[in-house]
């Protein structure tokens, strides 16, 4: 797909791409603020291209529906101009972003916990296999075990990714990132590294509104 885009303006983003297997006419665009989640806006799809244009003074992290189970999440910040591409039917495994690192680095997060959750899918169809069996108890001792190390291999994984990318905002989201219920870390617990967090941020994004409120967190 070639997707030509036109510089934008301050305070604007320009939103353009083209998503396969689409059978509705439009596509729904929210911000992920600190505490709510806020539409904005809805984009219409023709054949599967949409352009779209944003207003945004800072950085936002973004939230774009196709339905209420395919999504997927970008960062988008003033004058940037983002093109997206992928399978409506499975945004979420399937999707790209050209346009900026804030949203490469997300994607690749993403990307990742796609990954951990397969692992859990295969060990699920053996947990049923066995769940009737003798040998029952034994299976799920040792599938507790591999769940476990997985868990702490991508624990260990998003730690690393924080580091290395130290200033960017796609290191807040991947310190919040769960799999299923269940965070990967905790906010008092790893405290250290939320502060790294912010003393990272706060230099890079000093005005952004998740500075602010994780700056408000670190000081309840």
């Amino acid at each position: 797909m070639l997707v030509v885009c036109v510089a934008c303006k301050k305070n604007q983003v320009q939103l353009s791409g083209k998503f396969e297997n689409t059978s509705k006419r439009c596509l729904l665009l929210s911000k992920i603020e600190p505490d709510d989640i806020v539409f904005v806006d809805t984009i219409l799809l023709l054949n599967g291209n949409f352009s779209h244009s944003i207003t945004e003074e800072r950085i936002g992290i973004y939230l774009l529906k196709y339905n209420d189970t395919t999504f997927l999440s970008f960062i988008a910040q003033s004058g940037d101009c983002l093109v997206f591409s992928g399978d409506a039917q499975n945004l979420k495994r399937t999707y790209n972003i050209q346009g900026n690192e804030e949203s490469r680095l997300l994607l690749e997060t993403d990307r990742k916990l796609n990954l951990f959750y397969d692992k859990t899918k295969e060990w699920t169809v053996i947990f049923l296999q066995h769940k009737y069996k003798d040998d029952y108890e034994e299976t799920m001792a040792y599938l507790d075990s591999l769940y476990n190390q997985e868990f702490e291999r991508h624990k260990e994984y998003l730690t690393q990714f924080i580091t290395q990318h130290a200033g960017r905002l796609a290191t807040l989201p991947a310190f919040y990132q769960k799999a299923g219920n269940i965070a990967f870390f905790d906010s008092q617990k790893d405290r250290a590294l939320l502060q790294e967090i912010y003393n990272a941020l706060s230099k890079t994004y000093p005005n952004s509104i998740y500075v602010e409120d994780l700056k408000e967190r670190l000081e309840e």
